[in-house]
């Protein structure tokens, strides 16, 4: 018995080697969707096409996905780095990636060094077979490292039971294009193609129908076709059925008892079992017995060896084996699996996998095994552990004794994944079977953390203070307790009342020298303290918790740093924490990056600000965090509006509305901020400044930093102005004083309150003070913006040379920034002067192709990619992260209509000819 070559499927084929020659030939990547219904062949057709591109040259790497690798994080993108008879990585460069599958973001950054370095070299192909089971680390990974290889050539072959790749699971929408190859049913003429091919003869007309009869399927047929060449081998006659799973059944029906228990671990275990294991996880098989019924199940074609590992030929043949073990049977083989690798494998994900198939209400063994493995994955995988938790939950009944225990457990992991709907459930459940107060206390503080992530804020405060009143509790347990309703209260007390708080519970706590009660505080103070302007307060307190070990408010140190007008120290500081292991969490990372945009966008660098802004969105998207997308899309609308953009600032605003909670007053206030600002560009400013009034009404007892931005302040005065309403233009000069008074020293908000003071009070002096103050501002919108008022004022004033100079330096300032609606306002008013400029650009529309529409960033990005360097060393030359290289050179490629980096590098040579 033979097999032939791969029967019916040359065209599909032929598309995907036309990808593959792309890459060997011109540099160019692509993306091989092999998509189709089980049984279909899509094993077959990656396999085929991963034996094809080795002839044609390509590095080729392949893996597989499958149902317990959900549970083992990125272990099939890790492990396609060492696959094959040459395989990609060196041993030690392998471990270094193992080292990192805990930590999905610093994955994705090596796993691309990796194969960026080795495209440089020449073409890859990487091929991971059935990705419809994929885990949520390895498709993290496969997303941001597909992105990062954009221009390389690398050829990705993904094959997939679902209808086929989408742009979700690549997370952009502007990846290379995908060549899909849906695979159809094989024709009954294939069928009896590939019986001649492994029976050697033409088929006769009774196994021409059973084949008929399958609809198509290969496995089916192959299936069908082994069992007619067995029994003919035995001289027996063949007992081929029309049904896939009694053909299964008849198989297993026939081994002896032993090589059928081996046969059924083998598909119970999910994945390849090593022959060593085989014993261990067996009640009866002896070590020295096992080659004879290794050797029969084997011979019977269920199973097949593979490198000292036993797996089934197929899921559809390991489902249909699993279909005829007794269900109890089958939990007995879950929880002795369970066991061993809990015990002696070593391999709590795996464990977890066969104690949640075991578990049974009551089942402490399987509950404990998925609670230990749910802490393991906190970090890597907060989706999965919060899942394992919660059934862990579940499993144990309150009338066992470990109940409490494990459920406090459970909570925990709940409450640090930010599930908190489900940790709230269980505190609920737990405190109703409690009467220590203390214990109440401290499982009211868990609670706290999900009340407060989930936004529950006046609840967190209500259920704080009730287990408070009349109990007497551990100073500890009080201290934890005040200091988690502290923390509540910045968001529902006015600014200076939360910081009053604050300040009281951050005394108790050291008091008591409890490390959860000081960060709580710590946290507390912090946010109190920014949310009132006063942000040197708030940096001390930030950089206290971080001292603590605190990284998840890095990023909050970084940010007052920016408020402070320390620019250079809050990069000093990203760069550092970009770098550090410690700070690569999915919690803390795109907090990193969300920092890193707001700086881009306070320095004027609109076009790196928005990218960031891109890439933010896309980590969220990939990593299923939604907590900084809202920021993300309110740079995208400043920038919008700032270029002038009206339309594109509407939608990015339409997708802002879905992610605002009933009770976050913070983040209803920061798009309010946003929507008057569009609305204001809408030329509505009567529905801008009502939109802004109940932002500004009492914004110095504020529980929301956002009105008390220099860049926002000067906005509301300039609508209000507009609109002739001064009493709104006083308020917004009023809270400009404010910030001012609670920052001394910072040229920004110093600038920016004398400067609407002398606005309002049309005094020139002090409006020509302020420019000077507003100069050293490291804002260049707010140096613009000094600069435009005091040329408006000396214009006004009849010094028209004065004036004119003063608005060049700002045109100057809006030109290199980029914010072309401001540039447009300063051109039109020196124009009623009576001047014009030689620098100001023509009304000829820019095309939204070709080199002319790229921005300088994009540019930038162009020519260091052009002139050999990786999206690495151009991220480090530039000074911006990985993602932003990416998501600009995206771009590029779009915009030039292009497909590999030799084509960009011929494509620049060109322009710089031209």
């Amino acid at each position: 018995m033979h097999s032939g070559p791969l029967r019916g499927r040359s065209e599909p084929i032929g598309r995907a080697l036309a990808v593959v020659r792309g890459a060997s030939r011109y540099g160019v990547g692509g993306i091989i969707s092999v998509c189709g219904p089980p049984g279909v062949g899509k094993t077959a057709v990656l396999s085929e096409i991963c034996r094809q591109a080795e002839r044609t040259g390509l590095r080729v790497a392949a893996g597989k996905c499958d149902r317990i690798g959900q549970v083992q994080l990125g272990a099939p993108v890790i492990a396609l780095l060492r696959s094959g008879r040459d395989p990609l990585l060196t041993g030690e460069s392998y471990k270094r990636i193992v080292r990192l599958a805990g930590e999905p973001l610093l994955l994705v950054e090596a796993v691309a060094d990796e194969l960026e370095s080795l495209a440089a070299d020449g073409p890859l192909l990487i091929a991971v077979d059935d990705v419809h089971w994929v885990d949520r680390v390895s498709r993290f990974v496969l997303r941001g490292v597909i992105a990062r290889m954009i221009g390389l050539p690398v050829v990705w072959v993904l094959s997939t039971r679902e209808d086929g790749l989408d742009t979700e699971f690549l997370g952009h929408d502007d990846a290379t294009g995908v060549q899909e190859l849906r695979l159809a049913p094989l024709t009954l003429s294939d069928l009896t193609t590939i019986a001649q091919d492994r029976l050697g003869r033409i088929p006769d007309q009774r196994l021409r129908g059973y084949l008929d009869a399958i609809g198509g399927n290969p496995l089916l047929a192959v299936q069908i076709i082994d069992n007619v060449a067995r029994a003919a081998a035995r001289g027996e006659s063949d007992t081929v059925p029309v049904e896939f799973t009694a053909a299964i059944a008849a198989g297993l029906a026939r081994l002896t008892e032993r090589a059928r228990e081996l046969v059924q671990i083998v598909a119970v275990a999910v994945r390849p079992v090593p022959v060593r294991d085989l014993v261990a996880l067996s009640t009866s098989l002896p070590g020295e017995g096992l080659a004879q019924p290794l050797a029969e199940a084997l011979e019977s074609g269920l199973v097949c060896a593979e490198a000292d590992t036993l797996m089934c030929r197929h899921d559809l043949v390991r489902d249909a084996i699993y279909a005829c073990i007794p269900k109890a049977y089958a939990r007995s083989l879950h929880q002795i699996c369970a066991n061993y690798y809990l015990t002696e494998a070593a391999e709590p994900l795996i464990a977890a996998f066969h104690a949640r198939e075991a578990a049974r209400p009551g089942d402490l063994a399987s509950a404990v095994t998925m609670i230990s493995a749910a802490e393991s994955l906190v970090v890597a995988n907060a989706d999965g552990a919060g899942e394992l938790a919660a059934l862990a939950f579940r499993t144990v009944r309150p009338d066992q004794p470990e109940w409490l225990g494990l459920g406090r457990r459970c909570l925990s992991v709940l409450s640090r994944t930010q599930h908190s709907a489900e940790a709230i459930a269980v505190a609920d459940l737990i405190l109703a079977r409690l009467e220590d107060d203390n214990v109440i206390g401290e499982v009211e503080t868990q609670a706290a953390q999900s009340l407060w992530l989930g936004g529950r804020i006046t609840d967190l405060v209500a259920r704080t203070e009730r287990v408070l009143r009349n109990r007497a509790l551990l100073p500890v347990v009080t201290a934890r307790l005040r200091a988690a309703a502290a923390l509540a209260q910045t968001r529902l007390s006015s600014g200076c009342d939360a910081i009053r708080v604050s300040e009281t519970v951050l005394a108790q706590a050291r008091t008591v020298d409890d490390r959860d009660a000081i960060s709580l505080a710590l946290q507390a103070a912090g946010e109190a303290a920014k949310n009132d302007a006063r942000h040197l307060s708030a940096l001390g307190h930030f950089r206290e918790l971080r001292a603590l070990g605190g990284d998840s408010c890095l990023a909050e140190e970084i940010i007052e740093l920016q408020f402070l007008d320390r620019y250079d120290h809050a990069q000093a500081l990203l760069d550092q924490g970009r770098n550090d292991r410690r700070t690569a969490t999915e919690s803390v990372r795109p907090s990193l990056s969300c920092a890193e945009m707001w700086l881009y966008f306070h320095l004027g660098r609109l076009d790196e600000a928005d990218a960031a802004a891109r890439a933010l969105s896309e980590l969220g998207r990939q990593l299923g965090n939604t907590a900084h997308t809202l920021d993300a899309l309110m740079v995208r609308v400043a920038v919008a509006l700032l270029h002038g953009d009206v339309e594109i600032a509407s939608r990015h605003m339409r997708l802002a509305d879905g992610l605002i909670k009933v009770e976050d007053t913070t983040r209803r206030s920061v798009v309010a901020v946003m929507r008057g600002w569009l609305t204001a560009g809408h030329g509505d400013f009567s529905e801008a400044l009502d939109t802004w009034r109940p932002v500004l009404d009492g914004a110095g007892e504020s529980f929301s930093y956002w009105p008390l931005w220099p860049c926002w302040t000067g906005l509301f005065f300039k609508v209000g102005n507009a609109f002739s309403d001064v009493e709104f233009a006083i308020t917004a000069t009023d809270i400009a004083e404010l910030a001012a008074a609670r920052n001394p020293g910072v040229a920004s908000f110093e600038g920016m309150a004398l400067n609407l003071r002398g606005r309002i009070k049309d005094d020139l002096d002090l409006i020509a003070r302020s420019s000077q103050v507003l100069a050293r501002s490291p804002r260049p919108l707010l140096r613009a913006g000094g600069a435009e008022s005091y040329g408006r004022a000396l214009l006004a004033a009849g010094d028209r040379t004065a004036g004119l100079v003063q608005l060049d330096r700002a045109w100057d300032e809006y030109h290199r920034m980029g914010a072309w609606a401001n540039r447009s306002e300063i051109q039109r008013v020196m124009r009623e002067a009576g001047t014009h400029r030689a620098k100001w650009p023509s009304a000829t529309p820019q095309s939204p192709t070709g080199w002319a529409a790229l921005t300088s960033a994009e540019r930038r990005i162009a020519a260091l990619i052009g002139a050999g360097h990786t999206n690495k060393s151009a991220a480090a030359e530039l000074g911006i992260s990985v993602n932003t290289v990416g998501t600009h050179l995206r771009s590029v490629f779009a915009k030039l209509g292009i497909q590999s980096r030799v084509q960009l590098a011929n494509s620049l040579h060109d322009d710089l000819a031209t």
